[in-house]
């Protein structure tokens, strides 16, 4: 092996070390606390009223929190777009589309105003418009742009429509992949339309 490609390998080594302990660094996780509604360890925040907004943020462990936003999605009276959890946020809340800017707002009631009226997966009442999102990088441009220029840019890229329960399964698939948790995390409330998304 050549000395040139010595330091190229370690170079690459030295960078993934980085990488490593950077992510080790900044990843969010919930403080280490049990959960207040069954004991056992928390990886999640859920606010006392269900409210992003809160003070109060209750430790749940993943099973608790996932019961709590089965109830969510099930009792929300509006429609919502739903963007797949991705890890390196410390929120994944629910606004409604009013408190988006306008890029936001536009997408959300044209996603919605799109959506099917049954369910992708299981043939129930669709309320819900499903974004994929694999890494946080379009994700934390949402707020910004809105959804048709961060993660609906591909052709053929569309919102998958699901019920409350499809949703949930959905959102659970992504929490039990990722390490840590959220710091705070909520399902929709009241009747608005609006856009749930990781944020922070």
């Amino acid at each position: 092996m050549s000395t040139y490609e010595t330091v190229l390998l370690v170079a690459a080594v030295l960078v993934l070390i980085a990488a490593v302990l950077i992510r080790t660094v900044t990843h969010k996780r919930h403080p280490a606390k049990k959960c207040s509604r069954c004991g056992k360890p928390s990886s999640h925040g859920y606010p006392e009223n269900g409210q992003a907004e809160s003070d109060t943020i209750l430790p749940v462990c993943v099973d608790c929190l996932l019961r709590q936003l089965d109830e969510d999605y099930s009792v929300f009276d509006g429609r919502a777009v739903v963007i797949q959890p991705v890890a390196e946020f410390s929120c994944y809340v629910f606004r409604p589309k009013e408190e988006w800017n306008e890029a936001v707002r536009n997408d959300t009631e044209s996603i919605l105003a799109g959506l099917e009226t049954l369910c992708h997966i299981c043939g129930q009442e669709a309320r819900y418009a499903w974004v994929n999102a694999l890494e946080p990088a379009p994700v934390a441009k949402v707020p910004r742009l809105g959804l048709r220029q961060t993660l609906l840019t591909q052709t053929g890229a569309r919102p998958l429509a699901l019920c409350a329960r499809c949703t949930v399964r959905r959102i659970e698939r992504s929490l039990r992949q990722q390490e840590g948790g959220y710091l705070q995390i909520c399902g929709p409330r009241g009747k608005k339309d609006g856009l749930v998304c990781g944020m922070g």
